[in-house]
């Protein structure tokens, strides 16, 4: 009787265990499959096009086509839809893919949450005007959930803060090069 009770317990023990080790190896290979997402996300976010795309939008469009006149998307003129429109479809797939937990919130939070906010902030009238045009409420709906998500949350809320005392000069951690007049006269 205490025999078959014993084996039971080390028998429940076992099957929690590796219950536990299951469930860290999914969240590790999720971790590891994002891994290769989030760098391809990165990389077009960082190329000169897509910056400079990006700086037309927050500094040139309203300015070239000030928004409450009705003008959607697709109403720009050519050079300025291919600067607006690449942008655009690039933060709502991002959303996209936040918002099926394929990318980490957090990570794209960080990394391109301001960027995120600027673009939606220029582009917003003529996303909702072209959502009226095409009678399509969700129309870059994604790139609009990624935008309040990054209002609504920190880019960050476990990040260590810099003490206020912290310096910039990290020359007492580097060992600088001697010149000639401060090596030791020879004797």
């Amino acid at each position: 009787m205490i025999l078959s009770l014993s084996s039971l317990v080390v028998s429940i023990l076992a099957l929690a265990v590796s219950g536990g080790v299951a469930v860290r190896q999914l969240v590790r290979m999720r971790h590891s499959n994002m891994l290769p997402v989030a760098l391809d996300l990165f990389r077009e976010f960082r190329t000169g096009q897509f910056r400079d795309n990006m700086r037309y939008i927050v500094e040139d469009l309203w300015t070239e086509h000030p928004p409450g006149d009705d003008t959607g998307i697709l109403d720009l003129p050519d050079n300025d839809r291919a600067r607006v429109i690449p942008v655009v479809s690039y933060f709502n797939n991002v959303g996209v893919l936040v918002a099926n937990g394929v990318v980490d919130e957090t990570v794209v939070r960080g990394f391109m949450g301001q960027s995120v906010l600027r673009a939606w902030d220029r582009a917003a009238p003529y996303l909702r005007a072209e959502r009226l045009h095409r009678a399509d409420p969700s129309y870059n709906a994604f790139f609009e959930h990624l935008a309040a998500r990054c209002i609504a949350l920190p880019p960050t809320t476990d990040l260590d803060r810099v003490p206020d005392d912290w310096t910039f000069d990290v020359t007492p951690y580097v060992r600088p090069s001697r010149r000639p007049s401060d090596r030791p006269a020879a004797q």
